[in-house]
């Protein structure tokens, strides 16, 4: 190669180097929300088989996902959060359950940032990637410990049934939210519309399973954490 032709090459090199660093290696990486909220439009683009279960089982390459809410929460934040996933406190020797994200959540004061994580004292500035958590109110009938779920839309103000917002959750249940894109009868995996209510400086007070469906009489009024996974 004769010697300007070398020369040219390597002008164009330098050239493209800051593009490169800008566009690789030196891009600054998504927040941990975003993050979370591109593992939940994978399992949405290819899911074909779920069912809710305790025990998690996920195969990607053929859609099947198959876990509990908490099964699922360690599965995404795994991916798409890890700092925040190894933050949790779970049982020696087990995986946490919805309690456990409560309560890692709820020792942050609100408004505060805590190692990975973030708790949102705001149900009005909730954002998509936001995690939801309740633990089970003791004379709530079931063997749950409480549940948790992913934020997927940004929340919508209210007044009926109560003063509150509503959201679209991600999550992997029994039961089927409003909207919910599981079919009627079926478990596991899906997005449905959930209903906080709120207190005069608009932190949650509990929640409504299916929305502006949601009764009066049917709100359970618990403890409810919102937190933000920041890496």
């Amino acid at each position: 190669m004769r010697a300007w032709a070398v020369r040219a090459v390597v002008i164009a090199a330098l050239l493209a180097a800051p593009f490169w660093t800008a566009a690789g290696k030196g891009a600054k990486p998504k927040p941990g929300p975003d993050r979370v909220v591109s593992v939940i439009e994978k399992i949405r683009a290819n899911l074909t088989v779920t069912k809710y279960q305790h025990a998690t089982r996920v195969r990607q390459s053929q859609g099947e996902y198959l876990f509990d809410c908490s099964g699922m929460a360690e599965w995404i934040l795994r991916r798409g959060a890890p700092a925040a996933f190894a933050q949790v406190k779970r049982p020696e020797g087990g995986r946490p359950l919805a309690v456990h994200y409560y309560r890692t959540i709820a020792k942050i004061k609100p408004g505060s940032r805590r190692g990975a994580w973030m708790r949102v004292a705001d149900a009005t500035a909730t954002r998509p990637g936001d995690v939801i958590a309740w633990e089970r109110p003791k004379w709530f009938d079931s063997k749950s410990t409480g549940h948790v779920a992913f934020v997927v839309s940004d929340p919508r103000p209210v007044m009926v049934p109560v003063r509150g917002v509503v959201v679209r959750v991600a999550d992997a249940s029994k039961f089927r939210h409003a909207d919910d894109s599981k079919p009627v009868g079926g478990t596991g995996f899906g997005t449905g519309e959930l209903l906080i209510p709120v207190d005069a400086a608009s932190q949650p007070t509990g929640y409504g399973w299916v929305g502006e469906e949601t009764l009066p009489e049917w709100i359970v009024y618990a403890s409810l954490v919102i937190g933000r996974p920041m890496r």
